[in-house]
Formats: C-alpha cells, sequence, structure tokens
C-alpha cells in the first residue's frame, strides 16, 4: 500500500535561497517546497515555451498574433455550450432558479445537470461535454452577466479543482468511479482550507494514519476542521488534502464521497463526521461549509498518487482563469443595469446618460468586464497551446478582481440608494466582488508571487553572485548563520564608516564571481541593444510594422505597454541592487513593480483582443480602459520612487510595532470581537 506520493526533488529555488541567507528559515522552507510544488505542475502539463509575461519584459517578444490568440480562439468557439445556458436562463425566467431563502435550487441544478453542464470539460468517456475550457468561459461568463453568478461559481469550482485533479492525476479506476458523478452533476469539493489555515497547502494540519484494517483514517477535528469549503454538502464528493501522519511533511489528497448526514458519538460508530455551513456572507446561495472528521475512514484506493500541493498548482491555474470569465459577467450585469437606470431616470439638467462622470463610471464597467474576458481567454489559450502561464494566470485573477469590485462601487455610484435594495442583483453581488479578491490566492500575494516567476530566470541567473556574496558574509567560520544583529541585508556606501572590512571582503569576493561578470555583461549588452533601439522611439507609430494591423485609436497604447515592459528589466535590477536581501521583507515594492505589471499587461490583452474582434464599440471601451491604465501606471513610479518606498516602509513598521507591542494608543481600550471559527493561535519559534 502506497501511502507517500513519489516526487522529485527539484534544486532549492533562488527566492528560498535569499530567504535563508537573510535569516528566515521557516519562510525559506516554506517557499522551497511550495515552489517545487510549482515546478512539478508545471512539468506535468508539459509546457514548450516560456511565460509570456517574462518574454514581454526579458524578450524575445511575442507575435501579435501570440496576443490575439485568445480572442480569435473565443471566436471560433462552437455553440456547444448554449443549452446549457439556455435552460440556466430558462429557470430563471419562469422563477426557479433559487429557493425562497436565495440558495441555488434542485429544479436549477437538473435542468443545467441535464443538458452536462456540470460536466462541460470532462471527456466524453466518462459522460461529460468534451468541451474546452474557453467554451467553459463564455458559459460562466453569460451566466454571471444574467444574474446566475453562483452557478457560475459552482461549476467553476466543480470542473476546475474538483475533476480537474481527477483528470490529471486519479488512476484509471479513479476516473471511472468518480468522474461520471461529476458529469450527472453530483457536487464535488475540494477541502484544503481549515480553520488554523488558508490557502498554503504546505501549513495544512488534518492528518490520515494508517488504518490496520485498510487504508487510511482521517484526522481533521477542532481547528483542523476543513473551513469555507464551496460545494461540500452532505453526499457529495470532496478531495481532501491532508498531511500523511500527524508531523509528517508529505501533504496527500484523498477523494471521497461524504456521508448522507452526521455521524456522532451515539451513532455507534468509531468515527464522526458532521458538515454545517459555515456562515460565510459571501457564496451565500452556494454550499459553503466547514467539515469534521474524527477517526473518519478512507479506502486507500480513494488516495490520488501526488503530492496535494502539485495537485492544487496544477488546478489553480484554471479556477483564476474562470474566476476572470465570471468577473467579465458580473461587470457586463452591473454596466447592463447602471445603464438602464441612467436612460430611465432624469437628473439635473436632462437624464443622468447624458452627464459625463456617469459616463465615466459605466465606462470602467465595460472596460473591467473586456480586460478581464480579453486575459482569460489569452491565458487559456497560451495554456491550450503549451505555453507556460507563469505569471499571467495570477495578474490575469487580480485584474479581474480588481476590476470587479471597483465596477461594484462604480455601479453603486451611479445607481445610487437603489444598488442596496435588498432584491437588487447588484447588492447581491457585493460580497461575492469582495471575495473575488481573497479566493483562488490574495491579490496582494498572488502579485508579490507573480513577480517572483516571470524574473526567477533573470534572478537565477544574473543575481545570484551578489546574494551568495552576502549571504557567505553573514556567515561565521563554522558555517553557521552570525547572530541577528550581526547580520547585513544590504551593502550600501554607508558601511565604508561603520564596516569597512565587510565592504572590502565583499568587493573581494564579487569580483571572482562569475555570476558577477555575467551580471555586468548584460547590463553593457541591454544597454546596447537600447541604444540601438532609441532611433525607433523617434518614428510615428504608424510607421512600425508591428503596430500597423491595430485600429488607429490602440495603436499608441499598444506601443507604450511594450515599451514600458521592455524598461521594467531595469526596474527590477534597480529594486536589487537597492534592497538586495532586504528584498525578501520588502513587500511594498514588489507588489508596486507586480501592480505596474498587471496594469500593462492588461493594456496590451485588451488592445490586441480589440484588435481581433470587429466591433467599434468594443474598440472604443478598450481605449478608455487602456487610457485609466495607462493613468494608473504613469502614477507608480518604480526606480524614481524607491527612496519615497523607503520612507513608506519606515512609517509602515513603525505603525506595525506600535501594533505588534500593543502600543497603539488609537485602538487601546477597545475590546476586539471573538473570532468566528477560533483557532489555536501558534507559538512563534524562535529565530536563529
Amino acid at each position: 500500500m502506497t501511502t507517500e506520493p513519489t516526487a522529485a526533488s527539484p534544486a532549492e529555488s533562488t527566492a528560498a535561497k535569499a530567504l535563508a541567507a537573510a535569516g528566515d528559515a521557516d519562510s525559506a522552507r516554506d517557499v522551497g517546497a511550495l515552489d517545487a510544488a510549482a515546478r512539478q505542475a508545471a512539468a506535468r502539463l508539459g509546457a514548450k515555451q516560456k511565460g509570456l509575461v517574462e518574454r514581454l519584459i526579458y524578450g524575445p517578444a511575442p507575435e501579435a498574433g501570440e496576443i490575439q490568440s485568445g480572442a480569435l480562439a473565443a471566436a471560433k468557439a462552437g455553440k456547444r455550450g448554449e443549452p446549457v445556458i439556455a435552460a440556466a436562463l430558462a429557470s430563471l425566467q419562469r422563477g426557479e432558479a433559487f429557493t425562497a431563502d436565495g440558495k441555488l435550487s434542485a429544479a436549477l441544478r437538473a435542468a443545467v445537470a441535464k443538458e452536462k453542464g456540470y460536466g462541460f470539460t470532462v471527456p466524453a468517456d466518462f459522460g461529460g461535454l468534451d468541451g474546452r475550457y474557453v467554451e467553459l468561459a463564455l458559459v460562466e461568463e453569460e451566466m454571471a452577466a444574467n444574474g446566475l453568478g453562483p452557478l457560475a461559481v459552482e461549476i467553476s469550482g466543480e470542473l476546475t479543482i474538483g475533476a480537474g485533479s481527477l483528470l490529471a492525476y486519479g488512476t484509471e479506476q479513479q476516473k471511472r468511479t468518480f468522474l461520471p458523478l461529476v458529469a450527472e452533476g453530483q457536487l464535488m469539493a475540494f477541502g484544503l482550507t481549515e480553520v488554523g489555515i488558508g490557502v498554503n497547502a504546505k501549513k495544512i494540519r488534518a492528518f490520515v494514519e494508517p488504518d490496520p484494517a485498510g487504508g487510511f483514517r482521517l484526522h481533521a477535528t477542532g481547528d483542523r476542521n476543513k473551513l469555507w469549503i464551496t460545494n461540500a454538502t452532505h453526499g457529495g464528493l470532496v478531495g481532501i488534502v491532508a498531511r500523511l501522519g500527524k508531523e509528517g511533511k508529505q501533504v496527500g489528497l484523498f477523494v471521497t464521497r461524504l456521508p448522507e448526514r452526521d455521524i456522532g458519538p451515539g451513532d455507534g460508530q468509531d468515527h464522526e463526521f458532521w458538515c454545517k455551513p459555515s456562515n460565510t456572507g459571501a457564496f451565500t446561495a452556494n454550499y459553503n461549509s466547514r467539515l469534521h472528521f474524527a477517526n473518519y475512514p478512507l479506502k486507500a484506493d480513494e488516495q490520488i498518487q501526488a503530492d496535494g500541493v502539485e495537485v492544487l498548482f496544477y488546478c489553480l491555474r484554471m479556477g483564476r482563469c474562470m474566476l476572470a470569465a465570471m468577473a467579465a459577467g458580473y461587470q457586463r450585469m452591473f454596466a447592463v443595469d447602471a445603464t438602464a437606470y441612467a436612460r430611465a431616470r432624469d437628473g439635473v439638467g436632462g437624464q443622468v446618460v447624458k452627464h459625463e462622470l456617469p459616463r465615466q463610471h459605466i465606462g470602467r464597467m465595460l472596460g473591467g468586464a473586456l480586460q478581464s474576458r480579453a486575459l482569460s481567454h489569452l491565458s487559456l489559450e497560451q495554456d491550450a497551446s503549451g505555453t507556460d502561464l507563469a505569471g499571467l494566470r495570477d495578474l490575469t485573477k487580480s485584474a479581474a478582481a480588481t476590476t470587479a469590485l471597483e465596477s461594484q462601487i462604480a455601479c453603486e455610484r451611479v445607481l445610487g440608494g437603489r444598488s442596496f435594495d435588498e432584491s437588487s442583483r447588484v447588492h447581491q453581488a457585493r460580497h461575492n466582488m469582495h471575495v473575488f479578491g481573497v479566493v483562488e490566492g490574495e491579490d496582494d500575494l498572488i502579485l508579490m508571487g507573480m513577480v517572483k516567476d516571470v524574473t526567477d530566470g533573470w534572478t537565477t541567473r544574473y543575481m545570484a553572485g551578489l546574494l551568495s556574496v552576502i549571504q557567505s558574509i553573514n556567515e561565521g567560520p563554522d558555517g553557521k548563520p552570525v547572530p541577528p544583529e550581526q547580520r547585513i541585508l544590504r551593502i550600501t556606501p554607508g558601511l565604508l564608516f561603520t564596516r569597512p572590512a565587510v565592504i572590502w571582503q565583499a568587493t573581494k569576493r564579487l569580483v571572482f564571481k562569475g555570476a558577477f561578470w555575467m551580471l555586468v555583461l548584460w547590463i553593457l549588452g541591454n544597454l546596447l541593444l537600447e541604444l540601438l533601439r532609441l532611433p525607433l522611439h523617434l518614428l510615428p507609430v504608424s510607421w512600425l510594422p508591428r503596430y500597423q494591423l491595430l485600429p488607429t485609436g490602440l495603436r499608441g497604447y499598444a506601443r507604450f505597454a511594450e515599451r514600458r515592459l521592455r524598461w521594467l528589466r531595469w526596474a527590477y535590477l534597480g529594486i536589487n541592487l537597492h534592497f538586495q536581501l532586504e528584498l525578501t521583507r520588502a513587500q511594498i515594492p514588489l507588489q508596486r513593480l507586480g501592480k505596474v505589471i498587471e496594469h500593462l499587461v492588461s493594456m496590451l490583452a485588451l488592445c490586441h483582443h480589440a484588435t481581433a474582434l470587429q466591433d467599434d464599440s468594443q474598440r472604443r471601451v478598450a481605449a478608455l480602459q487602456c487610457e485609466q491604465l495607462k493613468s494608473r501606471v504613469n502614477a507608480m513610479p518604480l526606480l524614481t520612487g524607491l527612496w519615497q518606498m523607503e520612507r513608506l516602509r519606515k512609517l509602515v513598521g513603525a505603525v506595525g510595532d506600535d501594533l505588534e507591542k500593543g502600543q497603539c494608543t488609537l485602538i487601546t481600550g477597545v475590546a476586539p470581537q471573538p473570532f468566528a471559527h477560533p483557532f489555536e493561535a501558534r507559538e512563534k519559534k524562535p529565530r536563529s
């Protein structure tokens, strides 16, 4: 009986080494393990080409056709999803899509399941519709646009991280057992997050132990309970992520069917189980549950033979693309309702729609919808063509979640108090728009991960030498880390006066590092390329063949985006040289850099997506959104903002220290509310 999935042991990542050199051993272990799982998932996918975002920054620049491929693929998508959409909308029109308490109804689920909506991407061999993910994205967007966002959420979870894990990693027997059930409409959940742990799968505490009678026993009690598990319900299917052994390092995945009812101590069983609502204010129309397992039996053949974290990385890429498709639909819904109000309501001086500010708000909703759609379709086509989604999957999710919330607020500005009416679908969507920035990875964190993904190759080749020199200085003669007060995170001119021996030692070691001279050559070579490219900057955009196929109103934005993306290689170099090992703790500059990348890639995707469409109104929407994104990019300085970010970080640090020590007088004397689902606080380990 296999209890531990076999996995390769990739070399330790540069990010993990940098964290270790900075003295953060715990983070180094976590990041190293997560990076290894991500690489294993990428190997499973068999990506044949470097990620689009990395090439936009470091070259070679992708052809225009590649950036337009998502829009073209969506335009060529067949009508496979139309019966599913028609069945869902017919149920909505009959007034039977939701129950009296606002939940998705059995009638709606049955109508959609009859058209194989729940098995949309499941192969026909297992009873599914055999659809492509870009077709699923169109279905999910249309559902969300017409007030059926909760149904889109349910099907997305079912097919991306639910059935997706079985399709990629399940045995033939597991596929034949579970996939037909999914295809016929039985719900499937993914049990990762816990009361005490979020999406960091390496930190989960639920565990399994071998059962002497065969199989395993699952223990997920107290703050090990699985929490916020969408689609989890009595009798449903679930993939449970659990540690192999209470103190085991390996994380496993088990697919099982939940009992039809709760099992307690008085039921004569040797195990316990219960499923209760998680009491969340978001996804209120869906099942969202807290799951308790005590000595719960799992069969040996229910184990997926792969690392649970690797499976998570594999499946999340599709989840993030589908979230963007849903965000596009929600924003179209906001724009429809806001426009109807603005055309019907008389304001000062005529209809509301005639005024500039309401028009700007509605334009923001439309722009966010088109941006989310463009990124979703581009990401899905990149994945289908064998291109690594590193970077693109993360910024797609972040951009979509951000614009969805901004569109919610913009819609409220137009509708005013009517947007808060309890029967308003704008009001009903509010919590979901807030939670989109958290599910599938919290936006700020995944943006920093995106920066790491797209720059990791460059960092490994050219910055590792400098980082290793600092690391060696932070080690004593015995090879062990020096005390924290003696540790150096940055080599700065100020050290000439405080620790001149360190400057001499670092300089001597750098000169004999081959990686240092590779960095020097990279700088000189890229400076030469920039000088050769300089005359092209003086030419009108209409003279450059790369932009001649774009509509006149979008050419300048595409050129701006590509030029700024290439410049970011210098921005990242400057950030590295400025912060050095301290960059492992400097989240503000990395998040700002990630946001700039997000805006620029979004601009480029919008330009090419709108170009592929023969629709002048959508091209005007694209131009408006590009202009707004350009304004944001210009307002976010990187190299010229380094010292401002330093001041900001110091001020954040000072306030944060007060909070950590309980010394912030603004909140002194105010008692915090006890946490819902209280968890056990972990003791901090002393740093070496």
